[in-house]
């Protein structure tokens, strides 16, 4: 794993002004401008870059604190830091939570795997050669995920590698199960202690409006759609087509088989239920993401129909989401719907970041069978 540098061309008189000057010019290029709470952000990360380059020229007084930049979804964390990571000059890496934890799970296979040396080793590898690590979308749901992330914090800051870190939560409302968060508090107050917490609040879920792409964005998951009830015309309209049983077949990603309807080069086209409901991992789901560009998930369920039963399969499915996001693949979605997840999730299965999965997939464009027969009759007055 080798960390990204980008040598700087000349050293800037003013390093925070520079890159203040280059996140707020990458705003206007995508299509807006920061807002308060943005830009109060962003003159944080600039003071901190400015801090990561002057302390290779001379020995600070103190080290520069790491970040913990949190709030509702959709207000320009993962943006904001994927702008500031363009620019830093320093020796650097990007991670996203679930594709750091399959990094995590698969170095603790071997032969040593169960002692702690081989998470360890996990561990400093990620770590080795940098200055600085950026965590997008750290978030904790399982214990054993704290453990993981208490290991992490840990060797960060004896190594002095620090930290830049996005998060829907609190650093005191991580790992929210009441039956685990006693045994994550020091974890927690060792965030507070490393790390300044940011908050970007606006009033705005900035994914539910449409912005150039000419800036940091994910232009391909844009292009996908989420399409109601499925007719064979509003998937033609796609280049979409169903494809005969004779092209299924069974795939096996890491170690779980995954029967699915097509698989080609570019196009993966599976069911809900053999995607989700099975013991698939986002392990598998990240290994699909690396062969597969398009990607369309059928037979998808009714949201707000479902079951205690289906909750595994919901949370799954909030994790396809998540990295098919983040590794920026197009996304199809077809079911009978309404597929909606503008819910209320305290009255239901769904995951408890149902939020950020609805923030995500509005994104996409919809087809349903009432706007379809409006386009078909507009076409034919």
């Amino acid at each position: 794993m080798t960390p990204t540098f980008k040598p700087a061309s000349r050293i800037s008189r003013n390093p925070a002004r520079t890159l203040i000057e280059g996140m707020a010019h990458d705003a206007v290029r995508s299509g807006f401008e920061l807002e308060p709470s943005q830009r109060q952000a962003a003159e944080r990360l600039a003071a901190f870059g400015a801090q990561v380059t002057g302390r290779r020229r001379a020995l600070p007084r103190k080290s520069p604190r790491s970040l913990y930049l949190h709030g509702p979804v959709g207000r320009g964390k993962t943006w904001l830091m994927d702008s500031f990571y363009g620019r830093l000059d320093a020796r650097k890496r990007r991670v996203h939570f679930h594709d750091f934890f399959r990094k995590l799970h698969s170095g603790t296979h071997g032969p040593e795997a169960g002692n702690g040396t081989a998470i360890q080793q996990s561990v400093d590898a990620l770590l080795d050669g940098v200055e600085v690590l950026f965590f997008d979308e750290f978030h904790v749901h399982d214990i054993g995920d704290g453990m993981f992330i208490s290991r992490l914090l840990r060797t960060a800051a004896q190594r002095r590698v620090l930290l830049v870190v996005t998060s829907n939560y609190a650093p005191d409302d991580l790992l929210p199960n009441p039956l685990w968060h006693d045994h994550f508090l020091p974890t927690i107050e060792a965030i507070k202690e490393m790390m300044d917490l940011v908050e970007i609040n606006g009033a705005s879920d900035f994914r539910r409006y449409p912005v150039s792409d000419t800036g940091p964005g994910h232009g391909a998951f844009r292009s996908g759609r989420i399409v109601s009830p499925g007719t064979p015309r509003q998937l033609g309209r796609l280049g979409l087509f169903r494809p005969p049983p004779s092209q299924s077949r069974v795939l096996n990603p890491t170690t779980q088989p995954i029967v699915v309807k097509n698989s080609d080069p570019e196009l993966l086209w599976v069911g809900f239920e053999e995607l989700c409901s099975g013991l698939t991992s986002t392990a598998d789901f990240l290994a699909l993401a690396e062969t597969h560009k398009t990607w369309v998930i059928d037979d998808v369920p009714v949201p707000a129909e479902g079951d205690a039963a289906s909750a595994p399969a919901w949370q799954r499915f909030s994790n396809v989401v998540d990295v098919l996001y983040d590794q920026d693949i197009t996304l199809f979605l077809i079911g009978e719907g309404p597929l909606d997840w503008d819910i209320d999730a305290s009255d239901s299965v769904l995951p408890v970041d149902l939020a950020r999965i609805a923030s995500r997939l509005s994104l996409l464009g919809r087809s349903d069978a009432d706007t379809s027969m409006e386009s078909e009759e507009a076409a034919g007055s």
